[in-house]
């Protein structure tokens, strides 16, 4: 991120809010979420380059031969996957590395899910064509339906978790192990 400050001078301050935040004015504490200060003048030499990101083989969902379904839901009061709380011996998938998965999430209502290690693309959303901020790579997705999505298992071998990132439902045990081999 590039922020230009030249039009400020010395010793000014300027705070970035939220302003989508409940409160009417703008001022609560929870709208202030930064603030900057311009303490000396300095030449900016920085550009913005071109292309800000290099072009990246999205992962081909014709290179998978495995499914695997996760539904992310509440059971017994408690938020589990596929019905089962989180238990740290259990290991529900075993992607080779380098492979490529298909992995099909269902849920009850919104979880935003998190795979550590994987970044994916979304393929579907209830069987229709992404939205637009589906678009490149992710690590987490905001689950509020059926949701394929493709990864590639690159990069290293070892045990990692996927779980819901409402910290509620993580601290309720909504987490799995996966391990690349």
């Amino acid at each position: 991120m590039i922020v230009d400050f030249s039009h400020y001078d010395v010793g000014d301050e300027i705070t970035l809010r939220n302003l989508l935040v409940q409160d009417p004015f703008g001022q609560g504490r929870v709208s202030k979420m930064m603030r900057f200060t311009v303490v000396r003048d300095e030449k900016d030499d920085t550009a913005i380059p071109e292309r800000l990101a290099p072009d990246v083989d999205l992962p081909d969902p014709s290179q998978s031969d495995v499914t695997r379904r996760f539904d992310f839901n509440r059971s017994g009061g408690m938020w589990t996957i596929n019905g089962e709380r989180f238990d740290p011996d259990r290991i529900w998938a075993n992607p080779r590395l380098n492979a490529t998965e298909i992995w099909e999430f269902s849920v009850s209502n919104g979880h935003p899910v998190h795979l550590h290690l994987v970044q994916f693309r979304v393929l579907s959303r209830n069987g229709r064509d992404p939205h637009a901020g589906d678009a490149g790579w992710k690590d987490t997705i905001f689950l509020g339906d059926e949701t394929r999505v493709v990864a590639r298992f690159s990069g290293f071998r070892g045990k990692y978790v996927f779980h819901c990132h409402n910290l509620e439902h993580e601290d309720m045990m909504m987490m799995a192990n996966f391990e690349v081999i």
